[in-house]
């Protein structure tokens, strides 16, 4: 494949990945929502656990705390879509996490950013701020859960960094990963709903779009992984944050949620901002 053609890919990803936040953020039942997305995940991961080796000792306890804060990303994703737009949260959510990312690298490893990521930081911020104002007042209900989102991104991001490259075998350690996180979700939905009957006993099609979105938040992972063959991770990375311009342009189109020229433009700075961490990175 030519270099144009993965770039595509990865752009192709992240409205993949906007696509199904878009699906959640609609879901009248969101727990229900992730709990069956997390049907095909557990599937997938189940077989792969089976035929792949079993991660080094010392990735098991990175696997666990992965586990927890993609747990933790989703449940606070779920509180932050009942109170904001989508527009609004995915794009805070998805921008800070670069932003807290280099922070940790700094505070852990003494890695200092340079000018680029400190002017990378700032439009990040200023970006977020216009985002977070809803008219002359900030919206104190939706931003912060957004905000603890995106530290679970930049958090299992990290734990995921450490992990792939101790567990011996990267497709292995994620492998465990989707397992451990998506069984308390799938196993949440199954006691609430009275058994795997009760899961199931949505209309058709919700319970169609729910197993799809999952299915399309693993084939976006899997197109991103199959990328970085190809391509630097610094590049993936930052190609991938145009999710949130996707996800202000599915907020307006199919959610019938305002498109100001502010929202626009903050949404671009977050965007550029991320973009100029992981490509300076």
């Amino acid at each position: 494949m030519t270099q144009t053609s993965i770039v595509l890919l990865v752009l192709f990803s992240a409205l993949m990945h906007a696509t199904w936040n878009a699906f959640l953020h609609a879901s009248p039942d969101r727990l229900w929502q992730v709990g069956m997305m997390a049907v095909p995940q557990l599937v997938v991961a189940a077989v792969a656990a089976c035929w792949l080796p079993l991660p080094a000792p010392s990735a098991w306890p990175l696997v666990i705390l992965s586990a927890i804060a993609q747990v933790g990303y989703t449940a606070s994703l779920i509180r932050a879509y009942r109170a904001g737009d989508f527009g609004q949260i995915y794009p805070i959510a998805r921008g800070i996490s670069p932003a807290l990312i280099a922070l940790a690298a700094l505070v852990l490893a003494g890695e200092r950013p340079g000018w680029l990521a400190a002017a990378a930081i700032v439009l990040i911020c200023v970006g977020i701020l216009s985002l977070a104002l809803r008219g002359r007042h900030f919206s104190v209900d939706s931003v912060p859960a957004a905000l603890m989102t995106g530290v679970f991104i930049a958090a299992y991001t990290i734990i995921d960094g450490f992990g792939v490259r101790t567990s011996g075998n990267g497709f292995a350690y994620i492998a465990w990963v989707y397992l451990a996180a998506s069984v308390p979700l799938v196993g949440t939905v199954y006691l609430r709903r009275g058994g795997l009957r009760g899961m199931f006993l949505a209309p058709p099609r919700r319970v169609a779009e729910a197993i799809g979105a999952g299915i399309v938040a693993l084939t976006a992972y899997g197109m991103v992984v199959f990328a970085l063959q190809f391509l630097p991770m610094g590049v993936v990375s930052a190609l991938r944050e145009s999710s949130a311009i996707f996800a202000v342009v599915l907020g307006w189109l199919f959610l019938r949620e305002p498109l100001t020229p502010r929202r626009v433009v903050s949404g671009l700075l977050v965007v550029a901002g991320a973009m100029l961490i992981k490509l300076g990175g």
